[in-house]
């Protein structure tokens, strides 16, 4: 099979950063954004000159496919890596993102981020709005005591 001058030069890239391994692991990743190129009536020559457009079309393309968040991750990130590579500007490459993991959310139980890929659900809506009720009335008490206790 001939392979087309954009997966050449992906795999030029890959076997120049990392080993025959991560090429054959890779390479899929990248035949599948090769192939939304073509489906979208845009194959450039080089890697360099995919537009940035492409490039987030893609990630978003992928957040509405029925697959899970993990794969899109994981299949952006490979497209990602080989651009890099190939010498793609790393300034250009951080605006794709897909956008259900672009937000990132306190974890209260060990006070770091983690990234929110889903909606919450509604039982914990209702016990956040409930502890956050309990909350501001616990509050109000302490100063009703506290102006009681200034009198």
């Amino acid at each position: 099979m001939l392979e087309s001058p954009l997966t050449e030069e992906a795999r030029v890239a890959l076997k120049r950063y990392s080993n025959e391994k991560a090429v054959k692991t890779l390479l899929p990743l990248w035949l599948q954004f090769e192939d939304f190129l073509k489906s979208h009536g845009v194959l450039p020559v080089s890697i360099l000159e995919i537009p940035e457009q492409s490039l987030c079309a893609y990630a978003t393309y992928l957040d509405y496919q029925d697959c899970h968040v993990d794969d899109a991750l994981v299949a952006l990130s490979a497209v990602l890596l080989v651009c890099l590579h190939a010498g793609y500007s790393s300034k250009v490459l951080r605006s794709a993102a897909i956008p259900r993991i672009r937000r990132p959310v306190e974890n209260r139980q060990w006070d770091a981020f983690r990234l929110r890929t889903y909606q919450s659900l509604e039982s914990s809506r209702l016990a956040r709005s409930r502890r956050r009720r309990a909350k501001r009335e616990a509050c109000t008490q302490d100063t009703d005591r506290a102006d009681i206790a200034l009198q």
